[in-house]
């Protein structure tokens, strides 16, 4: 009887594993498919005039085949919509000022500065001017993207469905908001100048707070007058709390990154090498990036593209490489406007504000109405607390995209450029994008050069806000753009520096990267050595902080000096300056160095400032660093009666430093390693944090790199001293031209936007590893390596 109970327990045990097991099959199955799309087979479709092939690789990478140019955008637009469906129609709602009306009042404020800029009006502006080969360009385009619409709505991501969104056709229009939308991005002198508008009413010492830049290749100053932050009759206004803020599920893209092409003198292949790392935050998966390959006759090309911009942004096609940087063009101008009610005058005439009423809806909630008033300049930013302004004057905004009368967008050229010169004559077509490009060309040409409509100011500045009488009289001319041909030296590179020459003329930006990054270019290419791919993959992956080599010497010499800070100092000293996870060094003088930043001048900062002024990094950085180098006034804390020196505020910090990383790792100091403060995560816009978010594809892992690194793993400066990486190299690429058959890259995410499935985060572990995948262009690798083959017949 008990062996028969036992029997029969072991049974029940049995039945109900097996149970569990089916059930956790269904349930692995049900989600594996939940989210899939159609890979193999045939669609249907009517714009296209002969059938389109579509193969994928074993990591998702969409190879578009085609018969001609129409056929291959109408391609390059259906894959689209296959991969990033969702992050499009969330990124149209974001442009449009109608987040809020899917996802709630979180929104709100996001909805009404995009109202208050109104892309929209832009793009329709600039439309009316593009000749009929872009038009037809950005055409085929949204017909492919619309043909998937029309065919395969039963499979469509189950993210729209859990936001209530319905996608609509893709126009034109939509394609130049995305465009326009990237130039605001770029644009970081809006944030610049409202922030200078504030401190010149509360802070002393406004001129040596003022950014400062250094180009290492300039031998001579620049003929321009020095920006004076001295506006001088503003009066303290109302303070913005930070959590009316909006949170967003797909963080808007914003570009920084390194590039660098060789000549063939300096490439062991004999042919140019081009290199590019663009560093976004690419935390919320797939990334911001669309890996694709696009092949017609006229022309075969692989790489990045912007979801909902037809064409290539970074990658190569068979004679030309190219890449991109963050140039930080200055297209923004704001006015400090004299008013009277809804008037405003303009040189002694009394004129009425154009008055436009803007309805936002919003999710489960009263809608909201508000009125954007503007001037001639433009609309009136200083109504609406989202943008900042904390004094009581009325700023207008004039933006150089809202007069862009050009005929081409140069996206479309790009792709059929032969050389150096076709490819750098479509980029003087960009008006609204101001990127740095590097190019290189299979005869063996380099060049650099700078994109974007950017205005000459009547009194040479543009860093601060002025009187409407300081108009924009024109526009740099496209060929005095920042650039560089065929250099003696052998390469070109930016790092989001000041890149302007000698003797340039004109104010083209006061907002760039510290030059840290750069000038570890410099002193690598800047050898009599020749390089390989496998070399320059090694150059994207370096560690070295030049800005830790400039200071870590003054650092240590005062951290010496006391018995309780003598450890950190010996850390410092043994320490190669590379900030790579295993260094004790890169943990020790990140947090030193942020927390003197904070010793220096948080005293002097007003509190309601504060998390504004740090936020903006390229604002402070290179600035601070100056001030500790030539022992500044501002080195002292204001809190106290005497005077500290340098040295009693790196010991300070030191002893700050000391608490934390004991509080944070422990008092093993061998324990005190960059990998356990310095981590990048990886999640779902659906579930970034808490239960749940893992079956979401969250991943986090320690962080090669910092601020200062080629290497990118940057943070942000914060009171709770949270290193966390924000932005880093989201793609890698090395592109041989001594090489037919591919470029070399990996992208820190996937190819496609749908959780759970395997193109989700299909490059990362390749990406986390420091390795690469080839993208192809050679017709004839594509089809070997094709796992998946789908006509669009």
């Amino acid at each position: 009887m008990l062996l028969k109970k036992k029997n029969r327990r072991r049974k029940v045990i049995k039945y109900f594993f097996l149970t569990l097991l089916l059930f956790i099959t269904s349930i692995v199955v049900y989600v594996s498919n939940i989210n899939n799309f159609k890979r193999e087979g045939t669609f249907q479709i009517s714009k296209n005039t002969a059938p389109i092939e579509i193969h994928r690789d074993e990591n998702g990478i969409p190879y578009i085949i085609a018969e001609n140019k129409a056929d291959a955008i109408r391609g390059q637009g259906f894959v689209t919509a296959q991969d990033r469906l969702f992050q499009i129609e969330y990124f149209r709602r974001l442009i449009k000022g109608q987040l809020a009306s899917v996802i709630g009042t979180s929104m709100l404020q996001s909805d009404i500065k995009m109202r208050v800029l109104n892309i929209t009006q832009n793009s329709k502006n600039s439309y009316k001017y593009l000749d009929d080969t872009t038009k037809n360009f950005l055409q085929w385009y949204c017909e492919g993207f619309n043909e998937y619409l029309n065919v395969a709505e039963d499979e469509f991501p189950f993210e729209l469905g859990l936001l209530n969104i319905e996608p609509i056709p893709l126009t034109p229009l939509d394609i130049l908001n995305i465009i326009h939308f990237i130039g605001l991005t770029h644009g970081k002198n809006l944030d610049d100048e409202i922030l200078s508008l504030n401190l010149s009413t509360q802070i002393d010492w406004k001129n040596d707070l003022f950014p400062y830049n250094i180009n290492p290749d300039r031998k001579k100053p620049l003929p321009l007058p020095i920006d004076s932050l001295s506006i001088g009759f503003s009066e303290k206004s109302n303070v913005m709390s930070s959590s009316q803020l909006p949170s967003y599920l797909v963080t808007p893209p914003e570009f920084g990154s390194n590039n660098w092409a060789i000549s063939a003198s300096k490439s062991k292949s004999g042919k140019v090498i081009v290199c590019n790392d663009p560093h976004l935050d690419a935390r919320l998966l797939p990334g911001i990036f669309h890996p694709v390959g696009i092949f017609c006759p006229e022309f075969k090309s692989v790489g990045l593209s912007i979801p909902g911009v037809p064409g290539l942004i970074v990658g190569r096609n068979e004679y030309v490489a190219f890449g991109v940087t963050n140039a930080y063009g200055d297209s923004q101008d704001l006015f400090i406007e004299k008013t009277e009610g809804d008037y405003y005058f303009k040189n002694n005439d009394k004129l009425p504000m154009k008055i436009r009423k803007e309805i936002i809806q919003i999710k489960d909630s009263t809608n909201v109405e508000i009125q954007v008033r503007s001037t001639a300049q433009g609309p009136i930013l200083s109504d609406f607390e989202i943008f900042g302004v904390k004094t009581k004057d009325i700023v207008s905004l004039r933006w150089s995209q809202a007069l862009s009368k050009n005929k081409s967008l140069g996206i479309e050229r790009a792709l059929e450029a032969k050389n150096v010169f076709e490819f750098r004559d479509a980029l003087m077509e960009i008006d609204n994008m101001f990127f740095n490009f590097v190019i290189g060309d299979v005869e063996g040409n380099i060049a650099h050069q700078t994109t974007g409509l950017v205005p000459i100011r009547s009194n040479g500045q543009g860093a601060k806000p002025q009187f409407p009488d300081q108009l924009i009289n024109d526009f740099i001319p496209k060929k005095e753009m920042p650039h560089s041909i065929n250099p003696k030296k052998g390469w070109v590179g930016t790092a989001n520096h000041d890149t302007r020459p000698d003797d340039y003329p004109y104010y083209y930006s006061s907002h760039f990267s510290p030059n840290y990054r750069y000038t570890r270019i410099q002193e690598i290419l800047n050898k009599s050595d020749t390089f390989d791919a496998n070399d320059l993959w090694e150059l994207i992956l370096d560690c070295k902080n030049k800005q830790a080599e400039l200071l870590t010497p003054l650092f240590v010499a005062a951290l010496h000096k006391k018995e309780h800070t003598r450890d950190l100092a010996m850390i410092l000293d043994e320490w190669n300056y590379t900030d790579t996870i295993d260094e004790r060094g890169a943990a020790v003088y990140n947090v030193l160095y942020t927390i003197l930043c904070s010793l220096i001048l948080n005293d002097e900062l007003p509190d309601e400032l504060e998390e504004s002024f740090w936020n903006n990094g390229y604002y402070w950085m290179q600035r601070i660093d100056d001030f500790i180098v030539s022992d500044h006034q501002f080195i002292d804390n204001t809190a106290t009666p005497e005077r500290e020196s340098l040295e009693d505020l790196i010991i300070e910090a030191g002893i700050q430093t000391k608490d934390y990383l004991t509080k944070k790792i422990g008092k093993n100091q061998d324990k005190w390693t960059w990998s356990e403060i310095h981590t990048v995560y990886f999640a779902s816009p659906l579930r970034q944090k808490g239960i749940g978010k893992s079956i979401l594809g969250f991943e986090e892992f320690p962080k090669n790199g910092s601020n200062q690194t080629i290497n990118r793993g940057g943070y942000n400066k914060t009171n709770d001293l949270n290193f966390e990486t924000a932005w880093f190299s989201t793609f890698r690429m090395v592109a041989d031209l001594n090489d037919n058959e591919k470029m070399i890259g990996s992208l820190s995410g996937g190819t496609s936007s749908r959780v759970f499935h395997p193109y989700y985060k299909s490059q990362l572990k390749t990406w986390k590893e420091e390795k690469w995948v080839p993208y192809w262009i050679s017709k004839e690798r594509v089809l070997e390596y094709s796992k998946f083959k789908l006509v669009l017949d």
